[in-house]
């Protein structure tokens, strides 16, 4: 619920009576004057003076009407109002109100979580993902309250057909799955991950493979290591030298923190990744694979003292 700031009234009385044109325009049938309103809103909110005043306006005055923009049929208003958020975005300081990012993000939700997109245009679907991530960053509170619907869309992203979707989507992944539970939703992105790990595209097996360890991490009960294991392996031969490493890295990572559960049931195929990797034609890789058994091995020998104690 919207509280009352701080905030001069004055500064506000004046602005709405210039913008309240401009807010109810940008949902108008003719499409130049939502373009010129649009453009209105994103001046108003570039400006950093009065930020507390701004954000305000945002929240009770322009929101309702901005998110409709976001099903708006032309496509550059689409772009203008993401822009919008992410000047809003930049005006805050440390206080957010989580009820309006929240509505940003069901709204972002919405045009991403089946297939076909709602969303139809490569770029704005890109910007969306990019939106979803600098919203996490500021405050990733606004995602608790809808893990399940989130976890569907991620996974509906990563199979998006433009790569650097897929790319961006696998980022968002991993970092909201460090900050929140969302692993026990997670199966239907981890099902995405495993086929984008066979990409033609090296960038996306990299961060691919990058992302599956925080996710994996997230689920504290089971795993869903079983869909990944077999291409996995194959990462670890990969043509591309960063993909071995980024896939060593990531097996290392579960070896170090998966439930002693988990580690009963797949310690065996995970250390045998890293000991074939002992042979890789690269020495750097050699080197590593040798690092982090070593680092494993005694993460397990602190573990096996600690229990006899």
């Amino acid at each position: 619920m919207l509280t009352e700031p701080n905030i001069d009234r004055s500064f506000v009385e004046d602005q709405i009576k210039l913008l309240q044109r401009d807010i109810n325009c940008i949902i108008d049938q003719d499409r130049n004057l939502r373009k010129q309103g649009l453009a209105k809103l994103q001046d108003f909110f570039k400006v950093k003076s009065n930020p507390s005043e701004r954000i305000y306006i945002f929240d009770a005055y322009a929101l309702k009407n901005l998110l409709r923009v976001f099903e708006d049929q032309v496509e550059r208003n689409r772009e203008t109002a993401i822009n919008i958020v992410l000047n809003y975005l930049d005006l805050h300081n440390q206080h957010f109100n989580t009820e309006t990012l929240r509505l940003i993000v069901d709204t972002i939700i919405n045009r991403l979580n089946q297939l076909p997109f709602a969303e139809t245009s490569e770029e704005i679907r890109l910007a969306l993902i990019k939106l979803l991530h600098q919203i996490q960053v500021k405050h990733v509170e606004a995602y608790s309250n809808n893990l399940q619907r989130l976890a569907h869309m991620i996974g509906k992203a990563l199979q998006d057909n433009f790569p650097e979707v897929k790319k961006d989507a696998a980022i968002f992944a991993a970092e909201i799955s460090k900050k929140l539970p969302i692993g026990e939703y997670m199966g239907e992105a981890v099902k995405s991950l495993s086929t984008n790990m066979q990409h033609a595209h090296t960038k996306i097996r990299k961060a691919t493979v990058d992302s599956i360890a925080p996710i994996l991490l997230s689920r504290t009960n089971g795993t869903f290591l079983e869909i990944v294991l077999n291409n996995l392996r194959n990462l670890s031969l990969d043509k591309s030298s960063d993909v071995r490493k980024g896939t060593l890295i990531a097996v290392a990572e579960l070896l170090m923190h998966f439930s002693i559960q988990n580690l009963n049931a797949f310690e065996n195929n995970l250390i045998l990744i890293l000991m074939n990797s002992l042979s890789d034609d690269s020495k750097e890789i050699q080197n590593l694979s040798m690092q982090l058994l070593d680092q494993i091995g005694m993460k397990r020998q602190k573990l096996d003292e600690e229990a006899n104690l």
